[in-house]
C-alpha cells in the first residue's frame, strides 16, 4: 500500500498537517476494492461510521425514497472523501454508498480520526467546511428540481459534470442521470434526443459530449430573462 501520510496529505482535509503524525495516527487505514454494483455501506450499519476516501473508480451515494425509487444525492471521483457525516454517529448517515465501478477504497475508523481530531481540533473547520460545501449543493439541486423543468436540470447536469477540455460526460446511463436530476428515464433520453436535434450535444451509449455549450447556456438564460 502507498505511504499513508502522502495519501492524505494530498487531500484538502490533511493539507499542512505534519506526515509523520499522520502516519502514525493512521497506520491502521484499510484498502478494500469493491467491484461495481457492490455496496460500501448502508444506513444504519456499522460501516457507515468510518470516513472513505476513493482511490480508484466511482461510487454513487443515494437515498430511498418511501416506494423504493434511488434518488441519487452525490457521484464520487478519486480522490474524493465520503461518510464525513457517519463520524457523527449511524444514525447521522442516511446515504447508501455503491461501487458504480470497479473501486479501491481506503478506509479509516472513527475511533481513529476522533482521536486525531481531539488533538488536532483545527480539522473540525475543515469537516464543517466539507458538510456546509455539501448542504449548499443540496439546496441549489433542490432549487434546481422545484423550480425548473427537466430540460434546465438536465442541461445543469450537463454543464456541471462535463470535461472541461473535452466536453464529454462519461460512464453515466439515463437512468442514472434521471436519478440525479429528478426525472424518469424515458423523459431524460426524450429531452437529451431533443437537444441533440438542436445540435447542441451527440449521444452515444455511456458518453454524451457537448459541441455547442454557448447553446445550451443559451437555453439556461432563457428561462431567467
Amino acid at each position: 500500500m502507498e505511504d499513508v501520510s502522502s495519501l492524505l496529505l494530498e487531500m484538502d482535509l490533511f493539507k499542512g498537517f505534519d506526515p509523520g503524525e499522520l502516519a502514525d495516527s493512521f497506520a491502521a487505514m484499510e484498502t478494500r476494492e469493491y467491484p461495481a454494483g457492490s455496496l460500501i455501506f448502508a444506513p444504519g450499519e456499522a460501516s457507515c461510521e468510518r470516513l472513505y476516501i476513493l482511490r480508484k473508480g466511482r461510487v454513487g451515494m443515494y437515498r430511498l425514497t418511501a416506494n423504493g425509487k434511488r434518488l441519487i444525492t452525490r457521484q464520487i471521483k478519486p480522490d474524493g472523501i465520503f461518510g464525513v457525516r457517519g463520524l457523527l454517529g449511524r444514525a447521522m448517515q442516511r446515504n447508501f454508498a455503491e461501487a458504480v465501478e470497479n473501486s479501491t477504497v481506503c478506509i479509516i475508523s472513527r475511533d481513529h480520526f476522533l482521536a486525531y481530531l481531539e488533538r488536532r481540533p483545527e480539522l473540525m473547520l475543515r469537516v464543517l467546511k466539507i458538510v456546509c460545501d455539501r448542504l449548499r449543493l443540496l439546496e441549489e439541486r433542490l432549487v434546481e428540481t422545484v423550480y425548473n423543468p427537466v430540460n434546465i436540470r438536465l442541461v445543469y447536469f450537463l454543464l456541471s459534470n462535463a470535461d472541461p477540455v473535452s466536453g464529454l460526460v462519461e460512464n453515466v446511463s439515463h437512468e442514472e442521470i434521471g436519478s440525479r436530476i429528478g426525472a424518469v428515464r424515458q423523459t431524460v433520453t426524450e429531452t437529451l434526443g431533443n437537444l441533440r436535434k438542436q445540435s447542441l450535444i451527440l449521444v452515444e451509449p455511456k458518453k454524451i459530449r457537448i459541441i455547442d455549450r454557448r447553446g445550451l447556456e443559451k437555453v439556461i438564460q432563457g428561462t431567467e430573462s
